[in-house]
């Protein structure tokens, strides 16, 4: 008998231009940190889960390596609005996915790390990936999907 169980963290971002056309695409692991375990396993212990699990996605200009220690991104973007987008939720089995968009306007520039939050300010990171650059301009959307499956 297995009862072990094991989380693993996926995260797809896409670039699209202002006419919707895709630009860029990367789909690769993250790293759920210490901090984004912890979190879960007092989540999942409280009397009530009243605020929606991990709700938000953040991005950052920091290349720097996730590590486990990480609480936060390494250069998290605030310009042209919040830098945290609250994504939709959804589940399917032993999956769980967060989307979140990142509308023309809103956090331009050199985009090279995302990271998982539980507020839209402050809060804890759950995880966090790095990347090859995004460059995203002031017309551009960036979509970022992040999955979360429990085998």
């Amino acid at each position: 008998m297995n009862e072990s169980i094991e989380l693993k963290g996926q995260v797809n971002v896409r670039l699209f231009d202002e006419y919707g056309q895709l630009k860029q695409e990367h789909t690769d692991h993250n790293l759920i940190v210490t901090v984004g375990k912890a979190y879960l396993t007092a989540w999942l212990a409280a009397a009530s889960q009243a605020n929606k699990f991990m709700p938000y996605i953040a991005v950052g200009t920091n290349a720097t390596a996730p590590l486990a220690g990480n609480i936060a991104l390494g250069a998290e973007l605030t310009g042209g609005g919040n830098s945290r987008a609250l994504g939709i939720l959804s589940s399917n089995n032993n999956t769980w996915t967060n989307m979140a968009t990142f509308l023309p306007g809103n956090c331009t520039g050199t985009i090279t790390e995302a990271g998982l939050f539980s507020a839209s300010s402050v809060g804890t990171m759950f995880a966090r990936q790095t990347f090859t650059p995004y460059i995203k301009s002031a017309s551009d959307t960036l979509v970022v999907s992040w999955t979360v499956t429990l085998s």
